[in-house]
């Protein structure tokens, strides 16, 4: 394969940014990059895009910036607005979170809260790179080396395709090779926690659900979640448990009988719910400690490279787009890109970190067991509606962001 020197735009001799993986993040970052004139070019492993998991959620944070990239209309085309984010014991049944979204959530926090198809939602954002000029988008593009130069950086795919750039951005998940190339071999943490997923016409579910909302239920040890996906009748689900084993990070064939005796106790509801999850497959969840360094001379991570989170908080993507929108600005504003990196990471890791520590802390309280429990359901039962916005304001009021610079 020929070796591709692509232009950037800021004069002849400016190499475009290369962005390593094609999900979220990088084609959040390659439209954040051409609203400052930036070119860029997305390097994605998979011949085509996939949409692993199904169902995904966007809190208001995650609109905001969307918003700001002038593309929110094309998410909102896609988009389910829930009702109401509900909490239910597992075992009794009884709801001790109801928290209204749909307008209040707006009135609120300026924008919605939204779930969607995954594969519908990824191509509102392939849509707006492939209208966009300055965004190149190659597939087939599976990175395995990255040679720095005093002036440039060297992406090379197993294909044998060799690209050029000013610049490398890994947004290329919790299994990043850029990750290793920026702080050496490092694996994720294994949380223990095993996920199962379904999607299911909403006419197949019990009719007596709240199929318009988010409703969990949590049981100890393990939870069951549904809610509404896109506009065409879908009902995501996904069934939790922390296993008594470390299991496989590899691992991915299910295992019914395991998955039923963590569930075993539950309500009418959540087993006629389980009945429709796929069982043979299986995800364990993974985490990364928090850190301050994201960089390596050229070279800088997002998203789930550098702070892959555990999905109590449902704020992944959220994060992955606010870094596209910050490293944005950031390389805009600053000349030396060295510059630019550190402020970017400044201006991160705090707001991450929280995220990945108050994710691992939700899922404990999700799975809570005796006075825990109780003192979960009782408590949370008695706050107000303000009072729970009060609790999520830090990070559902987003970033903040100027036409100029973060």
């Amino acid at each position: 394969m020929a070796r591709k020197r692509l232009q950037g735009a800021r004069g002849m001799n400016q190499l475009p940014v290369l962005i390593v993986g094609g999900g979220i993040g990088g084609m959040t970052l390659a439209l954040a990059l051409a609203k400052n004139n930036i070119a860029s070019c997305v390097l994605e492993q998979a011949d085509h895009l996939r949409a692993e998991g199904s169902g995904i959620q966007f809190c208001p944070n995650t609109f905001k910036v969307l918003d700001y990239l002038g593309i929110a209309d094309r998410f909102e085309k896609v988009a389910f607005f829930p009702d109401f984010l509900c909490y239910r014991d597992g075992i009794s049944g009884k709801e001790f979170i109801r928290l209204p979204l749909g307008d209040k959530i707006v009135e609120r926090f300026n924008y919605p809260f939204g779930s969607f198809k995954r594969d519908e939602m990824l191509m509102a954002f392939l849509s707006a790179c492939k209208e966009e000029p300055l965004v190149q988008f190659e597939t087939d593009a599976k990175v395995i080396q990255i040679e720095e130069y005093a002036n440039k950086v060297v992406a090379k795919t197993s294909k044998g395709g060799v690209f050029e750039g000013s610049l490398l951005v890994g947004s290329d998940g919790i299994w990043s090779i850029v990750r290793k190339y920026v702080l050496g071999e490092d694996k994720p943490r294994i949380s223990g926690q095993i996920i199962y997923r379904g999607i299911v016409d909403r006419n197949q579910m019990p009719s007596h659900l709240d199929l318009d909302s988010i409703v969990h239920y949590v049981k100890p040890s393990a939870h069951l979640v549904h809610y509404p996906i896109g506009k065409h009748n879908f009902i995501n689900i996904s069934a939790i448990f922390q296993a008594d084993r470390i299991p496989d990070y590899r691992e991915c064939k299910g295992n019914e009988e395991e998955l039923l005796k963590w569930f075993e106790g539950g309500n009418d509801d959540v087993l006629d719910i389980l009945s429709h999850v796929d069982k043979n497959r299986m995800w364990c969840l993974c985490d990364y400690e928090p850190s301050r360094n994201w960089s390596k001379g050229r070279v800088v991570l997002l998203g789930d490279s550098i702070h892959a989170t555990l999905p109590y908080m449902t704020s992944g993507a959220g994060m992955a787009v606010e870094d596209a929108v910050v490293l944005s600005q950031m390389l805009d504003k600053y000349e030396d890109y060295s510059t630019a990196f550190k402020k970017y990471e400044e201006e991160r890791y705090l707001r991450t970190s929280y995220v990945q520590y108050f994710s691992r802390a939700y899922g404990e309280a999700h799975h809570s067991s005796g006075v825990a429990r109780e003192i979960r359901n009782q408590y949370l039962s008695n706050w107000s509606t303000d009072e729970t916005y009060n609790w999520v304001s830090f990070l559902y009021s987003g970033i903040h962001l100027t036409k100029e610079a973060v």
